[in-house]
């Protein structure tokens, strides 16, 4: 198991202690309980906000899943962690524990994507300064 294996099992685990649900109920879609469900999205949106799995890839995490449910748990997720305190709580302190599991300190793939968006940032303006 490598290092994004054991991020992405650790995140499974917090997301499913959070909201007191069951692993196997969250990656076999075995029933709709409130809890699972919500432990469900928030564990999707960290898929595809913080790790960069896209919306087809989750099918590789959960069984019976296709990319337009993912969708909808990443936008629903979203619109609640925007609108209520409570889910936004739960939130922050699922990624605080990510961050304390996490050896690099704020997360090394957050800080991939920055790097990302510098390294784009960069040759965006050696293009402009070679097109001048």
């Amino acid at each position: 198991m490598n290092t994004r294996d054991r991020i992405i099992s650790h995140a499974l685990d917090v997301c499913c202690d959070i909201h007191n649900a069951k692993k196997d109920f969250i990656l076999n879609n075995k029933n709709r309980y409130s809890s699972t469900i919500k432990a469900k999205r928030m564990f999707i949106y960290y898929l595809y906000n913080y790790m960069e799995i896209k919306h087809n890839g989750m099918k590789k995490y959960f069984r019976n899943i296709n990319h337009a449910t993912s969708i909808h748990h990443v936008n629903k997720f979203k619109f609640e962690v925007d609108t209520y305190a409570e889910i936004k709580q739960d939130f922050e302190r699922f990624l605080l524990e990510m961050q304390k599991f996490n050896v690099y300190g704020a997360g090394f793939y957050e800080k991939r994507k920055e790097l990302k968006k510098l390294l784009k940032e960069i040759n965006d303006g050696l293009d402009t300064i070679k097109n001048d």
